[in-house]
């Protein structure tokens, strides 16, 4: 009966919320909306993602070849006994340079993947902007951001690797401390777990800023601290429909994932279990089945990618278009037009 009568509660604030918020919700579904049109007339962003995790597999290949021969200009060891290799010890000016090298592939890695979130950003402002002008959207925004962003995109990444390099070193210390002696007992643990979770949720604030500020730099061409201050109280202003936004993006991204992952992988399944021809030739599906997923579970993510930036982006511009032309929205697309001229209607109507 308890259990029944917090349902009912929840279905009931549930029901309040969306009344309360029915503007906003059809709000944030024209943006889905829009983000979906955006990925189907500018296909070439689609692209990005697969080059930028190209860039990012060359990135980590380099880094560990140079890290091997970074690890074996430390002082060799004699093999122990029944051990046939020999083993290198760390010392102070080794430990100094590991760490040099760690911080530099947390720099870099963060601003492909910046470099990444700019080109969609920019190619989405493009989009909603110049619609009718727009030439190449996707080869405009690589422009830009090698010509003129570089510096806020670094600085941006920057900022991130060294909240990521003090989470590393924040395991480090501890590691170290309960190897010199410091008790492993529970309010040691609830300390570090503490500042574990604190730390992670510093880095998970600062990449949702880094990104909001790097939409802000493609659509303004601001410099990153002006951009990320702007997207700051760009938020704050619209506090509900970011939030929203940002919910019902994660749960379609989701979605979009499972569905894109699941349906390939079930018809692979069937075709290589089912067609006579192909099912005599395969001993066991499974091992297909599994490729089946991976590769439609990568193709889901990139096309996810493409289309949750774009979701955001829309959103910022759209508020950018409003407070800008006197809260009237003059250059939004057409699945943002009819909520707007919907909306004007229902204000229309409450007046008279």
């Amino acid at each position: 009966m308890g259990l029944f009568i917090f349902f009912w509660a929840v279905a009931a604030i549930s029901f309040l919320l969306v009344c309360c918020f029915f503007n906003r919700i059809r709000l944030v579904i024209a943006i889905l909306k829009a983000a979906a049109d955006f990925v189907k007339d500018v296909c070439s962003a689609l692209l990005v993602p697969p080059v930028m995790f190209t860039f990012q597999i060359m990135l980590y290949v380099s880094w560990l070849i140079t890290l091997v021969y970074l690890y074996s200009t430390g002082e060799q060891k004699r093999p122990q006994e029944g051990w046939p290799f020999a083993s290198i010890e760390v010392d102070q000016r080794l430990e100094g340079q590991l760490a040099y090298h760690l911080f530099g592939l947390l720099w870099i890695n963060a601003f492909i993947i910046a470099l990444g979130q700019f080109i969609l950003a920019s190619s989405a402002g493009i989009w909603y902007f110049m619609r009718q002008q727009m030439n190449s959207p996707v080869r405009t925004s690589v422009f830009r951001a090698l010509r003129y962003h570089m510096g806020s995109l670094a600085f941006g990444s920057l900022i991130l690797a060294i909240v990521q390099f003090i989470r590393i070193t924040f395991e480090y210390i501890k590691k170290k401390s309960y190897a010199m002696g410091v008790p492993e007992n529970a309010v040691t643990k609830f300390i570090f777990k503490c500042m574990k979770c604190c730390l992670a949720c510093f880095e998970r604030f600062i990449k949702f800023i880094n990104t909001q500020a790097y939409i802000q730099v493609a659509l303004t061409g601001k410099s990153f601290c002006s951009s990320a201050i702007a997207a700051f109280y760009l938020i704050f202003r619209n506090t509900v429909v970011f939030g929203m936004t940002h919910g019902l993006s994660i749960i379609f991204v989701f979605v979009g994932k499972l569905f894109i992952t699941v349906i390939p992988t079930i018809a692979g399944f069937l075709v290589i279990t089912q067609v006579e021809d192909i099912s005599k030739r395969i001993s066991s599906p499974i091992s297909l089945c599994i490729c089946f997923a991976f590769i439609s579970y990568a193709i889901g993510s990139l096309f996810m990618q493409v289309w949750g930036m774009a979701s955001e982006t829309i959103l910022q511009a759209y508020l950018v278009d409003i407070e800008v032309n006197a809260n009237v929205a003059t250059n939004c697309p057409a699945s943002l037009q009819e909520f707007v001229d919907k909306n004007k209607k229902i204000k229309d109507k409450t007046r008279v």
